[in-house]
C-alpha cells in the first residue's frame, strides 16, 4: 500500500471519494514525527504570540486602525491578546494541548469567519489557513488520541 490512498465510500445518496495519507502508526510514536509535531506546535505557538503582543500595541497607523475598524474589534486589543496567551499556553503544554487545540481551532476559526464575512481577500486570509494546516499537522503527530476518536476508537 502506498503512502496516499483513495477510498470510496457509498452512501445511499451519495458517492464520494476521501483521499487519505496513510502513515503507519509506529512513526506517530518515532522521534521523527514528534519532532514534527513540535516544530509545527512551535511555529502555531510563534505566530500566534506575535500576534498577541501586537494587541497590546497602540494603533497609530490610519491603515490599520481602518483595519481594525472594519473588523469590528475597536478597543478589544487587550482581551483578544490575553485570550490569546492563555490559549497558547494550554496548547503547548502536553498535559492540556487536546483542550488547547480545541479551543486554538475555535479562535482561528471565529477569526477566519470574521475576515470572511467581512469581505477580505483570500490573500488576507491566507495566513489563517496556513495555521489550521500547521494545527492539523501537529495535532496528527502531537495527540494520537484526537485521531482516536475522529475514527470512533476508544482512547
Amino acid at each position: 500500500m502506498g503512502l496516499w490512498t483513495i477510498n470510496f465510500r457509498f452512501h445511499p445518496q451519495i458517492l464520494y471519494t476521501a483521499f487519505t495519507l496513510s502513515l503507519p502508526l509506529s512513526l506517530m510514536s518515532t522521534r521523527v514525527g514528534s519532532v514534527i509535531g513540535w516544530i509545527c506546535a512551535s511555529l502555531v505557538a510563534l505566530f500566534t504570540l506575535f500576534s498577541a503582543a501586537l494587541e497590546f500595541m497602540p494603533v497609530t497607523d490610519p491603515v490599520t486602525a481602518a483595519f481594525v475598524e472594519k473588523l469590528g474589534i475597536t478597543g478589544m486589543g487587550l482581551q483578544l491578546g490575553i485570550t490569546k496567551i492563555i490559549i497558547t499556553l494550554l496548547y503547548l503544554f502536553p498535559r492540556t494541548s487536546t483542550v488547547g487545540f480545541v479551543l486554538i481551532i475555535g479562535y482561528y476559526g471565529g477569526a477566519l469567519a470574521t475576515n470572511i464575512t467581512h469581505g477580505f481577500t483570500f490573500m488576507d486570509t491566507l495566513p489563517i489557513y496556513v495555521v489550521f494546516a500547521l494545527l492539523t499537522i501537529s495535532a496528527w503527530f502531537r495527540n494520537p488520541e484526537l485521531l482516536a476518536r475522529l475514527r470512533g476508537k476508544t482512547v
